[in-house]
């Protein structure tokens, strides 16, 4: 088993996780207004056709999560790809496309992980595609616990590029936002971003 396999039921009969569904941000968030290099290279995007998750991880995913590395060089890494094995008897365990981890000058995975996020092709709030993100924050979790660096909170993200939907594992509770973000509110997307990259390293 691994972290797309799961499904809710699971995760709640096998290692007692909840979940609710509010809204996640409360306060304000301050807007993060792009760079011109990360505009022009979303535009230039808009003219490729995109027809896998890799392709959108790539083009889309990768690029604004690159911007959230070079805005915060002192605090994040960003790491693409890497496999999370957390706990491979109880299936926690697998690739994840994107994570950030709280040492600016990791050169590989490291602990604690402070958030992931997942591309996926079609629907952010589809059940399956939740609750392997899900299972990705718990696995992180364990993983931080194993290498001495426990984070009481852990951030995640569906998204399909164009759509983010964002998740947060407290305790032994996963809340799913209750709103949705956008690539076309740029400035507010990238603050939320950035929102949750200033708690994780405050």
């Amino acid at each position: 088993m691994a972290y797309r396999n799961f499904n809710f039921t699971e995760l709640e009969q096998k290692f007692g996780l909840s979940r609710v569904k509010k809204t996640l941000f409360t306060s304000p968030i301050t807007l993060c207004q792009p760079t011109s290099l990360l505009s022009e290279t979303l535009e230039r995007t808009k003219k490729v056709r995109l027809t896998t998750e890799k392709a959108v991880s790539e083009a889309v995913v990768f690029p604004i999560l690159t911007e959230l590395k070079f805005l915060n060089q002192d605090k994040v890494e960003l790491f693409s790809g890497e496999n999370i094995v957390a706990d491979r008897n109880n299936g926690l365990t697998g690739e994840c496309d994107f994570v950030f981890v709280k040492d600016p000058s990791a050169i590989e995975l490291t602990s604690p992980i402070i958030a992931i996020t997942e591309a996926k092709r079609g629907d952010v709030n589809n059940p399956r595609s939740l609750a392997q993100a899900a299972a990705q924050l718990l696995g992180a979790k364990i993983f931080n616990q194993k290498h001495h660096t426990p984070v009481e909170i852990l951030y995640g993200a569906c998204t399909t590029g164009y759509e983010w939907l964002f998740l947060k594992l407290e305790n032994n509770t996963i809340i799913i936002d209750e709103n949705r973000y956008f690539i076309s509110d740029l400035p507010l997307l990238l603050g939320v971003l950035q929102h949750i990259i200033n708690e994780q390293t405050a």
